[in-house]
C-alpha cells in the first residue's frame, strides 16, 4: 500500500482547506489492493450505465469508505460536508469516486461478476459446434423417463409393481406368503443324541501306568441323560 506523508503540524480535523482536499484526492485509491476489495464487498455488482439514484448511490459509499480509511491509516479526519462543498465549487472536479467506481466496474467485468444479462437461449445454440445442435434436434431433452406416475393406483396409492403388492396383501391379511418357505415352532430332536455322552473318558498318563480308572463324579449324576419332552 503506498504511504502518504502527512505533517505533524498538520491538524487531526481538516477544514475546507484545497491543499489538504487535494492530498485526499492524490491518494492512489484505485492501486490500493486492499481498499478496493473492502469497496467491492460493501457495493457488489458496479453498473454504471445504471440508474441515477444507484450511481448516487455508489458514490456516497466510496467516498464515506475513503474518508474512513484515510482516518484509519493516516489520522486525519475529513469533514465530509466541507469536501462535497469544495467538490461542488472547484473550478474542475476531479472526479476521484467516479474513476474507483469505474476501475472497480472493470475488474467485476474482467472476473465475470459484472451485471452483464445472461446470453440468450438462441445465442448460446449459436456457439456451439454443428454437430451439437444437430444432435439437439433430434433428441427429445425435455422428455423425462416413465417414473410411474402413469401406473398410480385408482385409490391414490403408491403404484407398487403387482408382485409387490400381492406380498403386501398377504402379510397384512395373514395368508401365506408366495416363495416362503413356513418353519414349525417345534424343535425336532435327532435320535441317538443325548446331553451326556455314552463313551467313558480316556485314561490320563499316569492312570495308564497305575492301571487304574477315574472314578465317576457325584456331579454327573445330576445331568439329564435323557432330553426333556417337548
Amino acid at each position: 500500500m503506498a504511504s502518504l506523508n502527512v505533517d505533524e503540524g498538520e491538524v487531526a480535523a481538516i477544514g475546507p482547506g484545497s491543499t489538504f482536499f487535494k492530498k485526499f484526492d492524490d491518494y492512489p485509491w484505485t492501486r490500493d489492493r486492499a481498499f478496493l476489495q473492502g469497496l467491492v464487498a460493501m457495493l457488489g455488482p458496479v453498473k454504471t450505465n445504471g440508474n441515477a439514484a444507484d450511481k448516487e448511490r455508489a458514490l456516497g459509499i466510496t467516498l464515506q469508505a475513503r474518508i474512513w480509511w484515510y482516518q484509519s491509516h493516516f489520522g486525519v479526519s475529513i469533514d465530509r460536508a466541507a469536501y462535497e462543498a469544495y467538490e461542488l465549487f472547484k473550478a474542475s472536479s476531479s472526479g476521484t469516486d467516479a474513476a474507483i467506481i469505474a476501475k472497480i466496474e472493470d475488474i467485476q467485468q474482467r472476473m465475470g461478476q459484472g451485471g452483464a444479462p445472461p446470453p440468450s437461449p438462441a445465442q448460446a445454440m449459436g456457439n456451439l459446434p454443428a454437430w451439437q445442435t444437430q444432435a439437439f434436434q433430434k433428441v427429445d431433452l425435455g422428455k423425462k423417463a416413465d417414473d410411474g406416475v402413469s401406473g398410480s393406483r385408482p385409490d391414490g396409492g403408491a403404484p407398487y409393481p403387482a408382485h409387490f403388492q400381492a406380498i403386501i396383501e398377504a402379510v397384512t391379511t395373514g395368508k401365506p406368503v408366495p416363495g416362503v418357505r413356513e418353519i414349525p415352532n417345534t424343535v425336532v430332536r435327532q435320535e441317538g443324541v443325548y446331553p451326556v455322552g455314552k463313551m467313558k473318558p480316556p485314561l490320563k498318563p499316569w492312570e495308564k501306568a497305575k492301571g487304574v480308572t477315574t472314578p465317576v463324579k457325584p456331579r454327573q449324576n445330576v445331568i439329564d441323560q435323557e432330553f426333556p419332552p417337548v
